[in-house]
């Protein structure tokens, strides 16, 4: 059971250790229409990897009411073996209250933050009370501040997020987190919310020197099912030790995942920022290593896949001792879908 308002900032420091991945939806192939089996089992997966919780990727090529169903869906399936988060970053601020009392209501733990597209606040204050706002309108339900720099904020700040409005947005009482990955808001939502939320990034990389330096407990989130699979969690087993302090260990690992993180970085680094993502290449590192799969290509526009990354991504999995699945075209239709019979043409 999600704790009460009071209670967020404690429970988050105390329960969300570990690494969060994104969940994103799963279609079928002949109706485009959300995928129910394929995305029950990709909660079942995330479970299966050890991720200590999972975050659904809501505005991925859904309409809106689209997304509040696949979001119940994920958390209906969780049951609480896993903890469930939801992104909040739709059309418009109306979608986005709608969203978050949704998300508290079905079980979500904590939501990612975000504003409208259009939104052009005209001073630091007006973003600080449009979100002051929004996490009112869900008392229970952890938020977690997007602090990366797409939102058209330089002009309050040459961050692109104020380290000064973080800070007093991290004493709203249900902010339970930030997420950032320029180094140098890192370094200053350490040191001015750090001792209130915490502080989360979602570079791999990174992971040894922010938890040496600034006891970084969680990371995400991301696709980090391109590092492992369930009988081989080494992402998992990494991180958990580092957490443990367990080093020397950790970094054996850090170093055999080498091949995968230069492929993760490749696809994940140039768009960092941006606001974009690759979900479809995303989708497909979840694929090959047990995953749902399925026809993501669902609305325009959308980042389209090529033969050389997919064949980059099979070769890093084989350099760390991992089989991807095959065939390919299992992935564009869907692991479950796959797997019934063909309907006679």
């Amino acid at each position: 059971m999600a704790p009460k308002r009071s209670e967020l900032k404690k429970w988050a420091r105390e329960n969300l250790k570990g690494v969060q991945n994104c969940l994103m939806p799963s279609f079928t192939p002949d109706s485009l229409e959300l995928d129910e089996e394929g995305i029950r089992w990709d909660v079942r997966q995330s479970i299966k990897h050890g991720f200590v919780s999972t975050m659904c990727t809501a505005e991925a090529g859904l309409t809106f009411e689209e997304a509040k169903r696949f979001v119940a869906i994920v958390a209906d399936e969780a049951k609480d073996k896993i903890f469930v988060s939801t992104t909040v970053m739709f059309d418009s601020f109306e979608q986005n209250f709608e969203m978050l009392r949704h998300a508290q209501k079905i079980g979500c733990y904590t939501a990612l933050l975000d504003y409208p597209p259009s939104f052009y606040p005209k001073s630091e204050e007006e973003v600080y009370q449009v979100t002051k706002e929004m996490c009112d309108a869900t008392p229970d339900l952890g938020i977690v501040l997007h602090g990366v720099p797409k939102d058209n904020f330089e002009r309050f700040h040459p961050s692109g997020f104020s380290p000064g409005l973080l800070s007093r947005m991290a004493d709203i009482e249900n902010v339970v987190a930030v997420e950032v990955a320029e180094p140098g808001l890192i370094i200053e939502s350490v040191r001015r919310c750090g001792k209130k939320i915490l502080v989360q990034c979602p570079i791999e990389r990174w992971v040894p020197l922010l938890f040496h330096e600034y006891g970084l407990q969680l990371m995400g989130p991301g696709a980090y099912e391109l590092y492992q699979t369930p009988e081989k969690p080494h992402l998992v087993e990494y991180f958990n030790l580092v957490l443990e302090g367990e080093i020397d260990k950790a970094m054996e690992i850090y170093w055999k995942l080498t091949p995968v993180r230069m492929v993760f970085e490749a696809k994940m680094m140039q768009l960092m920022g941006t606001g974009a993502h690759p979900w479809p290449m995303w989708k497909y590192y979840q694929w090959l290593v047990g995953g749902n799969g399925g026809f993501t290509f669902t609305r325009q526009p959308v980042m389209m896949m090529n033969l050389r990354d997919m064949e980059s991504t099979k070769n890093a999995l084989r350099a760390i001792g991992i089989t991807p699945r095959e065939p390919d075209e299992e992935f564009f239709i869907g692991r479950v879908n796959y797997a019934k019979p063909k309907k006679p043409k």
